[in-house]
């Protein structure tokens, strides 16, 4: 599993690909992958506030770099999505919930290094704070899960796949103001638990950090239910997971044989 590091603390790429008949395995988008890996204009000007470690649009002000935030509480970030293109959001973190691969993940094959791992899901809702068109961002090397040795990346998986907590990208487009709810899914290690939802800045500042009480997991509606007639889609998910060794977030996955397409965000 590769690693980059940061200061007093270890970033791990979570790469733990899930392989499922009824829809292709979680991976990570390219979207996110140069956010805070390649070097960054100076802050600007019209930044306001202490926190100006990325330009952003006048009257933004971001969120203290070390600020701990409860549940519910907003933090405003900024990130570099691409080089010289940064995005700000918004985010709030309404949720952790802890579940299982046996109540959250029925008829899915898993190995035993996932199996050991507990997997946590993250509801939150994000707001297009600056100018750059976020349409179709996934926030992989944005939001992490903490460890408290580790930063986990998040896994993803469609709504066919994971009902309970899929991973969509942002709705494309996704300018000023746009709002949207999101999940993440993370898998946590053994002997370790969820801490906080992380924010590293740019430039090696302390995280911002989003924590508070673990919830149950909230169950999905069942699919055709209500409906007259109405048919339980999809196949059951099956297949194998394996750690990646893929430098991104997300592993790579291979397509199943009734795999019509690789979700995928422009």
């Amino acid at each position: 599993m590769l690693r980059r590091t940061r200061p007093a603390r270890a970033v791990v790429a979570a790469g733990l690909a899930l392989v499922v008949a009824g829809g292709l395995a979680g991976c990570g988008s390219d979207d996110g992958k140069d956010a805070g890996d390649k070097a960054s204009p100076s802050p600007s000007e019209s930044s306001t506030g202490p926190a100006s470690y990325l330009p952003v649009p006048e009257g933004v002000t971001l969120t203290e770099p070390g600020t701990a935030l409860a549940l519910g509480e907003e933090g405003v970030i900024a990130f570099e999505r691409r080089q010289d293109e940064i995005g700000v959001l918004s985010v709030v973190v309404e949720r952790i919930e802890r579940t299982s691969f046996q109540e959250s993940f029925p008829g899915w094959n898993v190995d035993d290094t996932t199996a050991a791992r507990t997997p946590y899901f993250v509801r939150l809702k994000v707001t297009n704070a600056g100018d750059t068109d976020l349409g179709g961002l996934r926030l992989d090397n944005v939001l992490w899960a903490d460890d408290g040795n580790n930063l986990e990346a998040p896994n993803y998986y469609t709504a066919a796949q994971l009902p309970a907590c899929n991973g969509a990208a942002l709705p494309t487009p996704f300018a000023t103001a746009a709002t949207a709810e999101l999940c993440q899914v993370y898998f946590i290690a053994p002997a370790h638990s969820f801490e906080s939802v992380s924010f590293p800045p740019y430039g090696g500042l302390d995280a911002v950090t989003w924590s508070g009480p673990i919830s149950k997991v909230t169950k999905p509606a069942k699919p055709g239910k209500g409906g007259k007639g109405g048919k339980k889609g999809g196949a059951k998910p099956s297949g194998s997971a394996t750690p990646s060794g893929s430098a991104s977030p997300s592993g790579s996955a291979t397509p199943s044989s009734s795999a019509t397409g690789s979700p995928s965000a422009s």
